[in-house]
């Protein structure tokens, strides 16, 4: 947005509503309030937005390559990121949540809001 001056940056706590598919079958697996399946994603407890902090998070909570993708991003801007399997979930996949090994990942994310604040800063 026009109005950003300050980008997402390490430690920071990020807002995002997002959805997530793996590439090669085109299948989602995962996002902020979507159902699959009729159901909504175990662990989300159907909420709209997903809290966490850039550069911080236990390993496998997310892939690694939201970490690089999300730096820099704005209240407001929304960003398609395709992370290739090395900064996403590699030769184990994630089986338990329909991703495959080796796949490609796509993720179409809004930024809500920084460390609270959801008016571009």
């Amino acid at each position: 947005p026009k109005l950003c001056r300050r980008g997402a940056t390490t430690d920071d706590l990020l807002e995002i509503s997002y959805i997530g598919r793996v590439v090669e079958t085109d299948q989602i697996f995962d996002g902020s309030a979507i159902m699959i399946d009729g159901r909504g994603v175990q662990g989300r407890g159907n909420d709209v937005s997903l809290f966490f902090v850039l550069g911080k998070q236990p390993f496998g909570q997310f892939p690694p390559g939201w970490d690089v993708g999300l730096e820099g991003m704005c209240v407001g801007e929304r960003r398609r990121l395709i992370i290739p399997p090395v900064l996403a979930y590699g030769d184990k996949g994630v089986p338990r949540r329909g991703i495959p090994p080796n796949s490609t990942l796509q993720y179409d994310i809004s930024l809500v809001s920084i460390n609270g604040l959801a008016t571009p800063q």
